[in-house]
């Protein structure tokens, strides 16, 4: 049997081999530095790379221990994609029930289009839109 982890640096339950496989593609792709934006004082800061050492280090702590059984399959802002993921592929099927109820083709898309980014806005932590937008 395959043992899975929470691994809390990508949000998500991994294979060990899928977490290697992560740092392999990791060193490959991003091993430059960058920046990014700090809303605290609204300015770029330089990003503090792990090395593939500490990355593989953390794998082994993380497959040394015991399973977390509390931990959910995906964080916060993996299941928000997931969730989307799965409205999207639904619409279809929400257009049509919007047209059961008796709205025209425009209104249900308009509906659905309506409700996908309420979805958005509520992941996104945004405020609903005023009248003017």
């Amino acid at each position: 049997m395959t043992e899975i982890r929470y691994w809390p640096r990508i949000g998500m339950r991994v294979e060990r081999k899928a977490a290697e496989q992560f740092v392999d593609k990791l060193i490959t792709n991003t091993m430059e530095a960058g920046s990014r934006l700090d809303d605290d004082i609204e300015e770029f800061v330089q990003i503090q790379t792990l090395t593939p050492q500490e990355l593989q280090q953390e794998i082994e702590e993380l497959f040394e221990n015991p399973p977390d059984l509390e931990a959910p399959a995906f964080d916060e802002f993996n299941q928000a994609i997931m969730d989307l993921m799965d409205f999207e592929s639904n619409r279809k099927k929400f257009i049509l029930e919007k047209k059961a109820e008796g709205m025209t083709l425009d209104e249900a898309k308009q509906a659905y289009d309506f409700a996908k980014a309420a979805m958005v806005r509520t992941h996104l932590d945004l405020p609903e839109p005023s009248e003017e937008e």
